[in-house]
């Protein structure tokens, strides 16, 4: 019995293992030399939120939980930078995340987006979207597209399911799910391998009872539906905040020098938009879901175009 005991737990290390091994080094992408802006160091890291310290940026393995909220220590004296290269101090709130400018060698920041604000919470969304063909062209650009949840009031982070090209340094589609930056730090989980073509389904929601208006743990889940993979990232905080500031789709880049960057197809739609309402019922009057569609960069002679409907969004570029 003993022995078989033995073998047993030998077998689960094992099997431990072999998960474990199966994931690369999910460790983002360093700032492009070439591309990004001035003041940024080399070593710091690209996310959906701007540049980052290393070490500032975790990894939560899918079904682990983050047990310590806060930032690690070093992060509290350690800036971060927007898209632009403005530092932010890692202590102070964040602000609107951050958008292209209009002229720039390279294009940094939020490109396109749809977003509706309501004068409530929302208890989470969800929305699909299908892998894009890969970039005719590659210079180390990195590219996401998510839906997301912010509170328009009091931004602290963002809870973004992703899909990413080049997002962890591999020149590749990937999936991960974000919450990102408080105090510094940038969390996100296990990313996945995804391929062009794969049908991506992401969902933001909470654990709290409905009726909560600021539930302080919150999941984001991004699964690849073709491969039947997914990427969670569990019970991570709000960090106070009631998230009541919603996009439907964004495009975001670091790094994109021509339209040649973007993935070839030019056009990347948003289906089966849903918000839950505070009582965690799916809002399903479309006059209420008067969404903003935003072309947020006008240089390089791109296509870029935003819609949106109420359950809908397609962006071009």
């Amino acid at each position: 019995m003993k022995l078989l005991t033995s073998l047993l737990n030998r077998i689960l290390l094992l099997t431990a293992a072999l998960a474990a091994s199966s994931a690369w080094a999910a460790s983002p992408t360093t700032a492009n030399a070439g591309s990004r802006p001035a003041g940024v160091p080399q070593n710091y890291l690209v996310t959906p939120f701007g540049y980052f310290h290393p070490s500032c940026v975790r990894e939560v393995v899918d079904g682990a939980r983050l047990m310590d909220a806060n930032a690690p220590p070093a992060c509290a004296s350690r800036a971060h930078f927007d898209a632009q290269g403005k530092a932010k101090a890692a202590t102070g709130p964040a602000t609107k995340a951050p958008r292209a400018a209009d002229s720039l060698a390279a294009i940094n920041g939020w490109v396109e987006d749809s977003e509706l604000v309501a004068t409530s919470p929302y208890a989470g969304i969800s929305a699909s979207w299908q892998v894009p063909a890969a970039p005719a062209s590659r210079n180390g650009q990195v590219i996401y597209f998510f839906p997301g949840l912010q509170d328009s009031r009091n931004v602290q982070s963002i809870l973004q399911p992703v899909l990413g090209w080049n997002a962890f340094g591999d020149q590749a589609w990937t999936i991960a799910s974000w919450n990102c930056c408080r105090n510094g730090a940038a969390n996100y989980s296990t990313p996945r391998a995804a391929s062009s073509g794969d049908l991506i389904a992401g969902r933001v929601w909470h654990d709290c009872a409905a009726g909560a208006a600021a539930c302080g743990s919150w999941n984001v889940e991004t699964r690849d539906a073709t491969q039947n993979t997914l990427t969670t990232l569990s019970h991570t905080s709000n960090y106070g905040q009631s998230f009541n500031w919603a996009f439907g789709g964004v495009l975001e880049v670091y790094g994109v020098a021509n339209c040649q960057n973007y993935p070839a197809d030019g056009v990347i739609s948003f289906g089966n938009i849903q918000l839950l309402d505070i009582n965690k019922q799916i809002i399903s009057n479309p006059a209420s879901l008067a969404w903003s569609a935003n072309v947020l960069q006008q240089g390089g002679g791109c296509n870029y175009h935003a819609a949106a409907s109420a359950a809908a969004t397609a962006l071009s570029y």
